[in-house]
């Protein structure tokens, strides 16, 4: 299950962290190849949440769903990088998963038509079919209506109306339609939030809150659109990776000081930023090298004519 919802270099988070702060993607992704030692506690809950979820949808048993967490919990023991954090996260994630068991879950495996789980899929971009981008579909279901639902988990411990409003208005719920639609080959009706909160203060499990949001739609040209932005942001990042490679001033992937704090804690990489860091030089304390270079073969490639519109 941890390896299935590994990261991919041309999936939504791939652009998304572009479009946030490049020179973050040029650190993470460039030549200097860097990632933090340590794995923000959020990530590493929502990552065990979803394949306790995932493997709940597939099997119907609690039980293992809720093994399932604790053993991967377990397992990045050594990415958390408080004990208190990780002892805390092994308390609460299996907790959260039994409250959304308990009132969703279950219903879910009675009333709806599960038609996909932790779904890898790609999508060509428009004008350009041998290029790709990557998504992973938390669960599609039908219901009793008929309509095809993408239903996107979410679990935080921050806000539970933030959280809502992220879907709504983000870019994910379009990717997962524009997504959904070209590999099942019919309208999605809508992206379905399930949230699960658990404050980071609260101490009882009765605490924790399950909130299925309002449907989320897109108008078929508003995925059109959003496809043939990312298209753009792929030859935007291919021309800029290529020209770094060969020597090119890395300042063509400027700071977003914005995205420092955008999710009330300072940015991992908010104290190496500033450095002139390149491949060779020496990895900064707190940081390792990431396997390899940048890979990402359906769009690290000459670019001619890239967009066709449609």
């Amino acid at each position: 299950m941890k390896a299935e919802r590994k990261g991919s270099n041309s999936g939504f988070h791939f652009y998304s962290l572009y479009g946030c702060c490049q020179r973050k993607f040029y650190l993470r992704m460039g030549p200097p190849r860097l990632e933090p030692i340590f794995t923000p506690s959020p990530l590493l809950i929502g990552s065990a949440f979803h394949g306790g979820k995932a493997l709940f949808y597939r099997t119907g048993k609690e039980k293992l769903a809720l093994t399932l967490i604790r053993d991967e919990l377990k397992d990045r023991k050594a990415e958390f990088e408080d004990r208190d954090e990780y002892l805390t996260a092994l308390d609460r994630t299996p907790a959260m998963l039994a409250s959304w068991i308990a009132e969703y879950g279950k219903d879910d495996l009675k009333n709806l038509n599960i038609i996909d789980v932790e779904k890898s899929i790609k999508v060509p971009f428009p004008g350009r079919p041998d290029w790709h981008m990557t998504m992973r579909l938390d669960m599609v279901a039908e219901d009793r209506f008929d309509n095809l639902l993408v239903y996107e988990t979410k679990s935080t411990q921050w806000s539970m109306i933030a959280t809502a409003l992220y879907v709504s208005l983000g870019d994910q719920a379009t990717t997962y339609i524009g997504g959904a639609e070209h590999y099942y080959k019919r309208r999605v009706t809508a992206v379905v939030p399930d949230i699960t909160f658990f404050a980071k203060n609260a101490k009882q499990d009765s605490s924790i809150k399950n909130y299925r949001g309002e449907f989320v739609y897109r108008e078929p040209e508003h995925v059109k659109f959003f496809y043939r932005s990312m298209a753009q942001a792929a030859s935007e990042i291919t021309q800029k990776m290529k020209a770094v490679y060969s020597g090119h001033d890395p300042a063509i992937f400027p700071r977003n000081s914005f995205y420092c704090v955008a999710y009330g804690r300072p940015c991992e990489f908010a104290e190496i930023c500033r450095m002139n860091l390149t491949a060779k030089s020496k990895v900064p304390p707190g940081f390792r090298k990431r396997a390899g270079r940048f890979k990402a073969p359906e769009i690290f490639e000459p670019v001619d004519d890239l967009i066709s519109g449609g």
